[in-house]
């Protein structure tokens, strides 16, 4: 009993001891700051301490927000240690920081709230000078005259290296595809792993950028090396004044590191102190300012008829071939598109197809990126009295004219020979005048006649297993007026279809759409990207032409936007279809294999609600 009792006082005052202790180390939480150097020079690395004394537990405080600097985290410490039976405990957190431009500078007092309880710290003054105008640089600086201030003098890293954005033109029209030039701009600094520039998503539709050109540029009398990024722009469908740009461009800059970090001791001299310091890269990110740009509308005068959009500077060139063919057999129209401009909003050019000597079928399309777009059209003569395929007619609005062009071509002379394929229906036989002269053979009858018997007699139940069901009689004889309603049902949608061009797309625009769809997610499982956004450019386009009966240069308008959401149609999805396809197809790849997925998804759901929407 005795012991127990012993034991039981023993438990009691640990507990109370331990928690004094936790209590002591509680009540001495506090918060401070420290760092290994107050003196530095533009680049130049220091280490940054963030203590919270008292709790190993503490949580990591808000990263610091020094204007002027570069702040990274570089890990964590904890330290606990009992002197002369009073514990303590703390834990560190590191930041390496660079200063970005010369002054004076102070850190803190910063703030950390913990278990409902808000820690303040102490206050740091830094001290930054120039690297070029510090002793370590050389004496290049004290040879200035008196009164006199470098032309570096308190500037910042940022006067080192910087990044530029510059498009071609101020104002564009819609549709127009016009340069973006990202430059980056490096004096007196080391540069390394430089990205390739990424631009904000302002409403332009912007591709890859090209393999970077390395200059020299002379900017205040200051010598520059220079990396310059170009892409494609293409600009939006609707004008309007928006902003391009800022364009961001990440890279690592190589900056002394504090050697403060490093023993010194004995060896705390010049020698060895230039030993110990050791070059380390600083992640930076460089951002340019936004550039205003203008989208200006096409005009309305002067504009032609047949005009389907396209916007650039383009040539025609046209042939048909072959040039005899016989009645019924096809020519082959065909028709290049070239130059310069968004062979996106380029069409098939204009004809007359109101000549019903002349059937024509769809147009087979191949685009070269930027380069050329081939439109192939089979033509077919219904009768031998067509003489040439009609002229054709491209307009393109050209923006550095600021007017619309048009050119002509044809018409083509062709040779026809042969009947005509179409009129009444002819028999096709023996000669009748042969026939007339031949006896008539005596028919035997029965050979390939089946005799229908006029007097059928008393029907009767036919036993199970021998013959027809009685029962299904009366439905057996309600089939042939059914096949006559099916026929007649198909011969007028046949000729429906013949007659009526919308009616003839509406019908195929779903099962054109289904083999897109197909073509698509067989481009997506092998991971062809640029195919696949080739395959679903193709089928959203025709799908869409094909369903409203409108022509390609008006597929994207605000106006069909606009019809599509009166319809009750969801057209977030197409917008991220066609930017899918405009970023991949114009700017060669660079998509991942879930953003391709998405996209398909996207193509999928939208085909499937249009469906659902009666136009």
């Amino acid at each position: 009993m005795y012991k127990m009792r012993v034991y039981r006082i023993s438990v009691v005052l640990s507990v109370l001891l331990i928690m004094s202790v936790m209590n002591a180390w509680a009540s001495a939480v506090s918060f401070e700051i420290a760092i290994d150097k107050t003196n530095l020079s533009i680049g130049e690395g220091a280490q940054l301490s963030l203590i919270v004394n008292g709790d190993r537990g503490a949580p990591q405080p808000p990263t610091p927000q020094l204007d002027g600097f570069s702040v990274n985290y570089s890990g964590a410490a904890t330290r606990m240690s009992i002197i002369n039976g009073a514990a303590s405990t703390s834990v560190t957190y590191n930041y390496f920081i660079v200063p970005m431009k010369a002054g004076e500078f102070k850190i803190g007092p910063l703030t950390h709230d913990y278990n409902g309880k808000k820690y303040t710290s102490n206050e740091l003054t830094l001290s930054v000078t120039d690297s070029q105008s510090s002793p370590s640089a050389g004496n290049s600086r004290a040879q200035q005259p008196q009164g006199q201030q470098p032309p570096d003098a308190q500037k910042g890293i940022n006067d080192r290296v910087f990044i530029t954005l510059k498009p071609s033109k101020q104002a564009v029209y819609v549709n127009e595809i016009f340069t973006v030039r990202v430059k980056l701009h490096i004096r007196d600094i080391t540069v390394r792993e430089v990205s390739f520039p990424q631009m904000a998503d302002g409403g332009f539709s912007i591709g890859n950028f090209d393999k970077p050109v390395q200059a020299k540029e002379t900017i205040n009398g200051l010598t520059y090396d220079t990396v310059e990024f170009t892409a494609t722009a293409y600009a939006p469908s609707a004008a309007n004044s928006i902003k391009l740009g800022p364009a961001a461009l990440r890279c690592n800059i190589l900056i002394k590191a504090s050697r403060g970090n490093f023993p010194r001791g004995a060896f705390d001299d010049d020698f060895f102190g230039s030993f110990f310091d050791s070059a380390r890269a600083e992640p930076i990110e460089l951002k340019s300012e936004s550039v205003a740009l203008k989208v200006l509308p096409l005009p309305q005068e002067g504009k032609p008829a047949w005009f389907k959009g396209a916007v650039g500077s383009f040539d025609l060139s046209a042939a048909a071939m072959p040039p005899e063919v016989k009645t019924g057999d096809p020519v082959t129209l065909r028709m290049t598109v070239t130059g310069k401009g968004n062979f996106n909003t380029v069409a098939v050019p204009y004809k007359d197809e109101t000549n019903t000597a002349l059937k024509y079928y769809d147009p087979q399309i191949k685009q070269d990126k930027n380069v050329s777009k081939q439109f192939e059209q089979a033509v077919i003569p219904l009768t031998n009295s067509v003489a040439a395929i009609p002229e054709i007619t491209f307009s393109f609005f050209d923006p550095d004219k600021k007017s619309y062009q048009t050119i002509k071509k044809g018409p083509f002379p062709v040779k026809v020979t042969g009947p005509a394929t179409t009129g009444s229906a002819k028999i096709v036989g023996p000669d009748q005048t042969t026939v007339e002269n031949k006896p008539l053979e005596k028919e035997i009858l029965g050979r390939d006649v089946v005799f229908i018997k006029e007097r059928p007699g008393q029907i009767s139940k036919i036993a199970e297993g021998q013959g027809i069901p009685f029962r299904l009689l009366p439905f057996l004889a309600l089939l042939p007026p059914l096949v006559y309603i099916g026929v007649l049902i198909y011969d007028r949608r046949r000729s429906r279809i013949r007659s009526d061009v919308k009616y003839a797309r509406g019908l195929r625009a779903p099962k054109k759409a289904r083999q897109g769809l197909k073509t698509a997610a067989g481009l997506l499982e092998a991971g062809k990207d640029e195919e696949f956004y080739d395959a679903v450019h193709k089928t959203i386009y025709d799908y869409l032409g094909d369903k409203l009966h409108i022509p390609p240069g008006e597929i994207m308008t605000d106006k069909i936007f606009s019809m599509l959401e009166n319809k009750g149609a969801q057209t977030q999805m197409l917008k991220e279809i066609i930017k899918a396809c405009d970023m991949t197809r114009y700017a060669r790849g660079g998509l991942t294999k879930d953003e391709m997925t998405r996209t398909f998804k996207n193509l999928e759901a939208f085909i499937d609600q249009m469906e659902d929407i009666r136009f």
